[in-house]
């Protein structure tokens, strides 16, 4: 470290040692986390594989987001492409001698596997469940071996797992040709935010899902997927989806087809490229500015994140300031949307492993969907009656699009407003996750089901992601010392202590993740956030479309404006389903409950608050 940084990092340790940054009033936090932001940007990104070296291309000749995600970045096209490694935020941890130590599936049963559903009340629900799963769709998935190894279920769990045994596919070792870190694994989707999960990442997904009349995209007249002739949804990413995943692939489908038509009537002389080419700039920024600004607030939900995330498209200087005289200034005032040109602070753009592990959510799914009747009056803040529940292995895959189809959009939408989603807590994985029916990229189901608590478990291993001690003082944070250090949680503690003993160097990542004390307000763990904290940012930063080509001349005026007046999913939903959200919504946010009440008014100016 340089001595600023290092005198820098003392004062964070400091405040991490009273443990306060989320108690200090607004700007105060702001503050930390800025300066934490800077220390993660300097020391916590690590290109994986060999930085091309050659003629700079000219980013006027592509004023639009390829198929594959070439040509972005500006010193390096292949930057944030399909099939390019994933990078790292902390140096990899060998960990080829502790696969099985202790066992996943043993971790997986006695810490993981659900025992009575947790939820979130009412912070959070099924729609914000699904959504991260659309945004994983975007943005992740490995690049897997050809053949399969196994996982046998110890003789001292074997009773309580539903599967005795499973068998499936590696993550593909690639080697990098680089001196520093030697093997890596290729993402097989765009890592940009550019909306893969509706578009596809290479040509030929790109092909299957466009109409190619007017710019649009392929969707069925009753506003959910089309099915090809295997029952297989027609979108950009089908992999191990479901219901919740299908229904916001559709609801973006729509937005893509009504910017395609709204800009036709503005500029009659576009053709079909021109038109889908706008409309997917449009839509992906649309989507990325719903995560930044709704869903995130929801996940985070406390008045410095909101704060900080608000600032982080708009600036210090607010929304008022920015749509008036555009960005001014630098990532502080202006926001870090619209800067003059993306920032990658020397690392070549991708999404990282750390970050793959760190999104292991599946704990937000429950174990049924519980359907509401919407032919009844509205109840109580617009709340519909229950009707039944529909099991999750029925939502899943080919069976869930055909059951999804018989329940219809609104009815699907509304009953997952409705419904809270579960909490990242020990012993809330779902039990059905571990007798699961895997998918391949096309979509087709595999022979072998998988026991994903315990294969997700492993793949951290396997991917030599630091486990949880060590994750954290790879990000700046101070680690545990005894169990009592992470939770509170008697019953947890006896648990860890039956699975670890004292080895507390040996806890994996995800269970600490769910065991770890959560800050008040926030549905994940400090330590996931702290991820958020440098790549949230730098997906937007690194993104020419987010900095210097998120303009009216890239994006068309009427396309810029689009973006600019959406604010949240609940303006896209009532873009296209108006009386749905009039009559079913009660929450400010599409994320929460819809039958929450919305916050009440608060007249301190957003930096001068006190957190409760």
């Amino acid at each position: 470290m340089t001595i600023i940084d290092a005198f820098l990092f003392l004062i964070v340790h400091s405040i991490d040692k009273l443990g306060i940054w989320h108690r200090l009033p607004v700007f105060l936090g702001l503050l930390y986390l800025s300066v934490r932001r800077h220390l993660h940007q300097e020391y916590n990104l690590f290109n994986v594989g060999r930085t091309p070296t050659g003629v700079r291309y000219n980013p006027a000749d592509y004023p639009y987001r390829t198929a594959d995600g070439k040509y972005n970045e500006p010193f390096n096209e292949g930057a944030g492409s399909q099939g390019t490694f994933f990078g790292r935020n902390i140096l990899p941890v060998n960990q080829k001698a502790m696969l099985k130590k202790p066992d996943p599936m043993v971790v997986a049963t006695k810490l993981l596997a659900r025992k009575k559903f947790i939820d979130t009340g009412k912070q959070f629900n099924m729609i914000a469940a699904s959504w991260i799963q659309f945004m994983i769709h975007d943005w992740i998935d490995h690049m897997e071996e050809t053949q399969q190894i196994e996982l046998v279920a110890p003789k001292e769990v074997a009773n309580q797992c539903p599967l005795k045994s499973f068998r499936f596919y590696k993550t593909k070792e690639v080697p990098t040709g680089f001196w520093e870190i030697k093997s890596g694994a290729l993402n097989i989707r765009t890592p940009w935010w550019d909306g893969s999960a509706i578009y596809g990442s290479n040509e030929k997904r790109l092909h299957k899902v466009r109409t190619f009349k007017d710019g649009k995209l392929k969707i069925s007249e009753d506003g959910l997927l089309l099915h090809d002739q295997d029952g297989i949804a027609v979108s950009g990413d089908v992999r191990n989806s479901w219901a919740g995943v299908s229904i916001l692939q559709a609801l973006f489908i729509k937005e893509h087809n009504a910017v395609c038509d709204t800009l036709k009537r503005e500029y009659r002389n576009l053709g079909d490229e021109e038109l889908y080419r706008y409309a997917r700039l449009v839509t992906s920024a649309v989507i990325a500015k719903v995560h930044t600004i709704d869903w995130t607030v929801e996940l985070l939900k406390t008045d410095t994140l909101l704060a900080g995330m608000r600032g982080n498209w708009y600036g210090l200087l607010g929304k008022s300031f920015k749509d008036k005289f555009g960005h001014v200034g630098g990532a502080i005032l202006g926001g870090v949307v619209g800067l003059k040109k993306p920032e990658n602070h020397g690392v070549p753009y991708s999404l990282t492993e750390e970050f793959v592990s760190v999104y292991r959510m599946h704990s937000l799914l429950p174990d049924d969907l519980q359907l509401r009747d919407i032919s009844a009056a509205p109840g109580s803040h617009k709340s519909p009656p229950s009707a039944e529940k529909i099991p999750m292995p029925s939502l899943i895959g080919r069976v869930g699009e055909k059951t999804s189809s018989g329940i219809g959009f609104i009815k699907l939408m509304v009953s997952m407003g409705h419904q809270a989603s579960g909490a990242l807590e020990p012993w809330n994985y779902p039990m059905w996750l571990r007798d699961l029916v895997a998918q391949d990229v096309e979509g087709m189901d595999r022979p072998d089901h998988v026991d994903l608590a315990a294969l997700e478990v492993y793949r951290d291993r396997e991917r030599n992601v630091a486990r949880y001690n060590e994750f954290r003082r790879g990000l700046l944070m101070i680690p545990i010392t005894k169990w009592e250090d992470l939770t509170d949680d008697q019953e947890v503690i006896e648990a860890l202590q039956e699975v670890y003993g004292d080895e507390v160097e040996e806890l994996d990542l995800l269970v600490g993740l769910m065991a770890e004390k959560k800050i008040t307000g926030f549905a994940i763990s400090e330590t996931a956030f702290i991820i958020f904290l440098v790549m949230a940012t730098r997906r937007l930063e690194s993104d020419r479309f987010f900095t210097s080509n998120f303009n009216e001349e890239t994006y068309t005026k009427k396309g810029f404006e689009w973006v600019k007046t959406t604010e949240s999913l609940k303006d896209v939903l009532d873009r296209h389903y108006p009386e749905m959200t009039a009559k079913w919504m009660n929450s400010a946010s599409a994320f929460s409950v819809w039958d929450s009440p919305p916050p009440s008014p608060n007249h301190i100016p957003l930096l001068f608050r006190v957190p409760k």
